[in-house]
């Protein structure tokens, strides 16, 4: 942990039971408790100038290159609005061309690989689907980045994803419902999350009514490492504040570790998950020092505002 944590307080986890029609009962829990040495000061700074703290934390995200990481997302679809099971993928990110490629790792997935490449393709996305029509193999398929959402498979395209684009959809939306009120950014106590249990600022964000979505209240995480995203939870209004009834949207990016490139092989469709993975990891471990910490982040170091 490079001498940045001193230790795990008690732990309070806030289990969201998400209920999806026909599947099982995934659930999400969000401990709390992580203790971060130098916590007091970030805590004054990050409260005296919570929107400037995410303008920084963009400026982190926009050095960013190509990267990989684990990508959790579960989001509320289709025309009655019902929470889908969360899906888990392996994520190949690179700014330019800007190419992203998705590989479910969950074995019973509606796909198994996806691929975007701008300029390739036809500007469109490749996708594999788990399976075949009538018991025959599953066949590449070629659509628009923006049929996803048509369609009601996801919420945003593929030209949408990365932390870049997170961070400026945040502020694009503060900056939106400005007209309408304050939007009320709260820090709460530091958190600790996803699959690679990240050490995290934990920031609560309130919409006024105007604001132009219906989720008013917003969770985000952001690395006490690296001051980049590491996941984000939606809401509903409801009677219980976070449950499996509110949840609106989560998206989470962890374990990101940066690298100066990713080749043009990175970004193509394999059939076999296993070697699709298995290239994923060899391109961290050519691309990516040897020095970093055990989530794949940048060296950790006891300056959070350098």
């Amino acid at each position: 942990m490079n001498g940045f944590i001193r230790h795990h307080l008690a732990w309070s986890p806030l289990s969201v039971v998400l209920l999806a029609l026909g599947c099982a009962k995934p659930t999400v829990s969000i401990p709390s408790g992580v203790r971060i040495e130098g916590y007091e000061e970030a805590r004054k700074r990050i409260s005296a100038n919570p929107v400037g703290f995410l303008e920084e934390c963009l400026a982190e995200a926009s050095k960013l290159s190509a990267y990989t990481l684990t990508f959790q997302r579960q989001e509320r679809l289709g025309i009655l609005k019902e929470l889908k099971p969360q899906e888990n993928m392996r994520a190949e990110f690179r700014e330019e061309p800007f190419s992203v490629r998705f590989t479910w790792t969950d074995d019973d997935s509606e796909y198994r690989q996806c691929v975007y490449v701008k300029g390739k393709n036809s500007n469109n996305v490749l996708l594999l689907p788990r399976n075949g029509l009538m018991g025959q193999p599953p066949k590449v398929q070629s659509y628009p980045p923006n049929f996803a959402v048509l369609f009601g498979k996801s919420r945003n395209p593929i030209t949408d994803f990365g932390v870049k684009r997170m961070m400026e959809r945040i502020l694009d939306r503060i900056k939106k419902a400005k007209p309408h009120g304050e939007v009320a950014i709260k820090l709460c106590e530091p958190t600790e999350i996803g699959p690679h249990k990240e050490p995290c600022f934990y920031l609560e964000l309130r919409y006024p009514a105007g604001d132009e979505f219906p989720c008013k209240l917003q969770d985000l995480y952001i690395s006490a490492r690296t001051k980049l995203p590491v996941a984000t939870y939606l809401w509903l209004s409801g009677k219980v504040e976070r449950s499996g009834e509110t949840l609106d949207g989560m998206y989470v990016y962890s374990g990101l570790r940066p690298v100066e490139h990713l080749a043009d092989r990175y970004f193509v469709i394999d059939a076999d998950k296993k070697q699709a993975l298995a290239e994923s990891d060899e391109s961290l471990a050519g691309e990516v020092g040897e020095e970093e910490g055990s989530t794949g982040a940048p060296p950790a170091t006891d300056e959070y505002f350098p």
